[in-house]
């Protein structure tokens, strides 16, 4: 596979799974709620744990190659700006994986500010 469809493949890997890691705990916490005997508190952290270890390998993978952090940015802002503000994004069309809440806004905002911080440092050893 070419290098740069590699890490534009890596890039929407780390964009993405984060926010549908975050969909499957908010899914996984409503059925708690609703049916506490339907499946174990654990496994909505195991989500969370999840999203951490996605954005440490999207940070590290960011190493080699800065499209890596660029398309992940790109997808999390696409999802998670039309939550937050109506007026200057909506142009932007509503992806129901980031809802509303707060938390979830704050993990998706999270990961675009270490995917900076991954772009602006860049390949530096």
């Amino acid at each position: 596979m070419n290098e740069r469809a590699r890490s534009a493949v890596i890039g929407v890997f780390v964009g993405l799974a984060p926010l549908l890691l975050l969909d499957l705990a908010r899914v996984l916490q409503e059925a708690i709620r609703t049916d506490p005997g339907s499946t174990s508190v654990w496994w909505p952290v195991a989500c969370y744990v999840g999203v951490g270890a996605v954005a440490a390998f999207g940070v590290a993978a960011s190493r080699g190659d800065r499209l890596v952090p660029s398309v992940a940015i790109v997808i999390l802002l696409l999802a998670a700006l039309p939550t937050v503000a109506a007026r200057p994004a909506g142009w932007l069309p509503g992806v129901p994986l980031v809802t509303t809440s707060l938390a979830a806004q704050a993990v998706a905002f999270t990961l675009v500010g270490a995917y900076v911080y991954a772009l602006v440092r860049g390949p530096r050893s």
